[in-house]
């Protein structure tokens, strides 16, 4: 098996862990064997009866790692993810996690690194999708849409047909972006808005359809 460390300790490290273990119950691929954090308050992370080892970032990466070594980044928070992607993606594995439940026609589907999709999601078809994005429970991405890099979708939101979506964005849970819609980079997309409008830069925007409140800076 693959040894797998993953970035976090928060709730979402716990869903990535899961997610890990589901991907396992498949074909047995990765090997859970501690969790990294860049100011870890905690010495080790109990998840069921497993105790698991948290590691200083800064230290862990001192040392010399095996080629064979994988990460996940278990933090639902696009700035952290972009961070982590500037700093490791160059030398280390990072590699895309798909809930075994996940459906799409994978074929017609171009993907990067580092993407986490969990359970329920949905993808259609003829999607391009770039690096280090989190598609949390039951979200849905239309036929012929195009997602950046390091995005955070959160359950249940649908990104319909033909949306472009830019880097480093927040989409919020329940939320739906309408079809040929696009949305820039370094945005906040409120839980439950309807996005029938173009979405520039660095906006929050809530509501029903979605208004711009102010900047995200």
């Amino acid at each position: 098996m693959k040894k797998i460390y993953i970035f976090g300790t928060g709730g979402f490290a716990k869903e990535v862990y899961f997610l890990i273990n589901e991907i396992n119950s498949v074909k047995a691929t990765f090997d859970v064997c501690g969790f990294i954090d860049i100011d870890p308050k905690i010495d080790h992370l109990q998840i069921g009866a497993h105790k698991f080892e948290v590691y200083d970032e800064l230290s862990f990466f001192k040392n010399a790692l095996s080629e064979n070594v994988f990460f996940a980044i278990g933090i639902g928070n696009p700035k952290i993810l972009n961070s982590i992607r500037e700093k490791y993606r160059s030398d280390y594995n990072f590699p895309n996690l798909i809930h075994p439940s996940v459906i799409g026609l994978f074929e017609t589907i171009s993907m990067g690194v580092g993407n986490i999709i969990t359970a329920g999601c949905i993808f259609t078809l003829d999607i391009i999708i770039g690096s280090f994005n989190i598609f949390n429970l039951h979200s849905t991405i239309g036929h012929d849409s195009v997602i950046g890099s390091c995005n955070v979708i959160n359950p249940g939101a649908n990104l319909s047909g033909g949306i472009c979506l830019g880097n480093n964005n927040l989409i919020g849970t329940n939320s739906t972006v309408l079809q040929y819609i696009k949305i820039g980079n370094n945005n906040v997309i409120g839980a439950g808005a309807v996005v029938n409008s173009i979405i520039e830069n660095n906006k929050v925007s809530v509501g029903v359809p979605a208004k711009v409140i102010k900047e995200n800076h």
